[in-house]
């Protein structure tokens, strides 16, 4: 595309987004602030707002010999771990999204990546030397992810329309990060997840430029539908027991001395106990519970029965923020950077 090409208008270049999934006012709110729409009028313009896509949305843009703006939405190297009635296409862009703000937090990320041991046991033992408890709890993981160069990142800002994911793992060059797309504010729900992503990248699942996204983890989902006959494949299967030894401290079922309890404080206070005897998160065995017992509403209850604890998602963005030196990035992409997340409100 050259100043003598038709030039690309605002109208076509908007619903050819709209068609990939991203609304008008969505990609008006992720715009840096000195764009302008008249800057369609040039070739040098267009082929700026093609970058801006490329950065901010991890989109391929290109135009075509009438000016139209063609959008790749495909994300190169993604595989989708899906539910049965989600098409890729409807996850495809959160797994953009994930990319670019990956990309922009590798850049700025202040530890260079030491691949943590791919023995849970061992890696337990490392991550009880930094929270100094008795368990694995989320932040103790959180803080081990980042001592590692492994930025964990959480999605917030996403097109209505679009399909939310629970996790997704994925690694730049190398370099792995996780993204966290589940907006529970719980510790509990969120480790799992979190140990789950660590897993896809330990038992090398990603290789050099791999993205993985998880639509859908059964272990922290209020649902029992679809789990009994779902047939994960081998990568799920392997992330899963990662996640189970390292939470659960070798322990293959935690609730066998438990049984069924009549009330949330019962079950909150068994929790209590069995973990410390366990040495396991007692949310955790909470959710465990639920699962085993499809008593959502009960483990619910309970877990609000629990300590309290800072929302989960806070301490994502504390952790992001100690972890990253935002002065290596232009204001325009610290603020992006900050928004996509919910941490510059």
């Amino acid at each position: 595309m050259d100043d003598a090409s038709i030039p690309v208008t605002i109208k076509s270049a908007f619903s050819s987004l709209k068609a990939a999934g991203y609304p008008r006012s969505y990609i008006e709110k992720l715009l840096p602030d000195w764009w302008d729409n008249s800057l369609f009028k040039t070739s040098a313009g267009a082929l700026q707002f093609a970058l801006i896509l490329k950065q901010r949305l991890g989109l391929e843009a290109s135009f075509g010999l009438e000016g139209q703006l063609l959008i790749q939405s495909d994300p190169r190297g993604a595989r989708f771990k899906r539910r049965s009635g989600t098409k890729e296409s409807e996850l495809c862009v959160a797994a953009g999204l994930g990319v670019a703000m990956t990309k922009l937090a590798l850049f700025c990320s202040k530890t260079t990546y030491t691949p943590p041991t791919c023995n849970p046991t061992l890696l337990r033992e490392e991550i009880l030397s930094i929270n100094g408890n008795n368990h694995v709890d989320f932040e103790g993981l959180l803080k081990l992810c980042w001592s590692h160069g492994i930025p964990v990142l959480y999605l917030k800002d996403l097109p209505r329309a679009s399909k939310r994911m629970t996790g997704m793992a994925l690694s730049v060059d190398g370099r792995p990060a996780i993204v966290l797309g589940f907006s529970s504010t719980q510790h509990p729900r969120q480790l799992f997840v979190l140990a789950h992503e660590l897993g896809h990248i330990l038992c090398g699942h990603l290789g050099k430029d791999g993205i993985l996204i998880d639509e859908d983890i059964v272990e922290v989902t209020d649902t029992l539908i679809e789990t009994n006959n779902q047939r994960k494949d081998t990568e799920e299967r392997e992330a899963d027991a990662f996640a189970l030894a390292l939470i659960r401290n070798g322990h293959q079922d935690p609730l066998s001395s438990m049984g069924r309890v009549g009330s949330a404080t019962a079950l909150a206070a068994k929790a209590a106990v069995l973990g410390q005897e366990l040495g396991i998160d007692p949310g955790h065995l909470i959710l465990s519970y639920a699962k085993d017992h499809n008593d959502w509403a009960r483990a619910n209850q309970a877990l609000e029965y629990s300590p309290s604890q800072p929302s989960a998602i806070n301490v994502v963005g504390r952790y992001f923020q100690d972890g990253v030196s935002l002065d290596a990035l232009s204001l325009e992409n610290q603020k992006y950077l900050l928004s996509i997340q919910g941490f510059g409100e």
